[in-house]
């Protein structure tokens, strides 16, 4: 495949965090019947989170360490 359709690597001038695999490479991983794979079962739990709460119970908490 080659390392130019295999490797997309990021526009000049940017902060990337690694490079990206290809559209084709990776269906090409995919289809192979020898790659090896780790089957992941991802289950969404629901979680209530109030990022507002969070931070007025941490300021409240931080007036009383005064």
């Amino acid at each position: 495949m080659g390392r130019a359709r295999y490797i997309k690597l990021p526009k000049p001038g940017t902060n990337p965090r690694g490079v990206e695999i290809t559209k084709d490479a990776l269906s090409n991983l995919v289809g192979d019947r020898e790659s090896r794979m780790i089957e992941i079962n991802w289950q969404r739990s629901e979680r209530v989170y109030s990022p507002y709460k969070r931070w007025v119970d941490y300021w409240r908490n931080e007036e009383h360490e005064i």
